[in-house]
């Protein structure tokens, strides 16, 4: 196990200090998605660790959950990607055990590219799958508005997440977000998330925190957490998001060579 771990530490770091024409861009936010595609024929790794604390009080109910992602982009505003997740869970009187908890497919397209329209429009569809649960299936379609005002962007995400099947329900949801860049490429904001509507509860969610984002030359990080400002909303949500595009682009291979 030890070796594998120096080989893996090896190659990460060969990886980052060689790939001289790797491209990098950078998350704003960790709760909004975001008006946000990778160039046609690029693949990039996204490590996510996501925390989250329902109530401070009981330890036994916290629970880590690590998602990798490889996205690709089909076209310059069409992208795809996959994730697998797994879980950690607090237990009481005994160790945390990690377990493989599902996958998830998503695709995105940009509408126009950035400044054609007054409010910059994303389509995501998400399809999500928990082998816990009896196989069970989820999805969830987000309409993002972004906005920037010179280094200012202000970003909305209008949520509908549905559990298929004849007992599934669905909620609305909305993300809040705005931040602002600072030099040496630092993204310092606020995020926001909560619910519209919630069937089988009157308590609707709400919850608001700092985030922060860096876009270095071969990779990018965002980090945030979110505080529950009500007693519906988990006591406290953070994530950590890292980012690497792959050196090598497939496009290329579709492009044909001018005479």
């Amino acid at each position: 196990m030890k070796k594998a771990e120096r080989i893996l530490s090896i190659f990460s770091f060969v990886f980052l200090f060689t790939a001289q024409d790797v491209w990098a861009h950078t998350r704003r936010y960790v709760f909004n998605e975001e008006y946000r595609t990778i160039p046609q024929g690029e693949f990039e790794i996204e490590s996510w660790i996501k925390l989250k604390v329902p109530n401070h009080g009981r330890s036994n109910v916290n629970s880590f959950e690590y998602q990798e992602e490889l996205e690709y982009g089909l076209t310059d505003r069409w992208t795809v990607a996959n994730y697998q997740i797994w879980e950690t869970k607090n237990k009481r009187n005994q160790d945390d055990s990690t377990v493989y908890k599902g996958f998830k497919f998503e695709t995105k397209y940009r509408m126009g590219e950035k400044g054609k329209y007054w409010i910059d429009p994303l389509i995501y569809v998400e399809w999500i799958r928990d082998v816990r649960s009896a196989n069970e299936n989820k999805f969830e379609e987000k309409l993002v508005l972004s906005k920037d005002f010179g280094k200012l962007n202000v970003n909305f995400n209008q949520v509908i997440e549905s559990v298929a099947g004849s007992g599934g329900r669905t909620e609305h949801k909305f993300t809040l977000g705005s931040t602002y860049e600072f030099p040496w490429d630092i993204h310092v904001g606020l995020e926001a998330k909560g619910d519209w509507w919630r069937p089988g509860s009157h308590r609707n969610r709400l919850a608001l925190g700092p985030v922060l984002g860096w876009e270095g030359k071969h990779f990018w990080l965002a980090s945030g957490v979110v505080f529950g400002l009500n007693r519906a909303a988990d006591d406290v949500e953070a994530r950590l998001i890292v980012g690497i595009p792959l050196p090598f682009d497939t496009g290329s291979l579709f492009k044909k060579e001018s005479k």
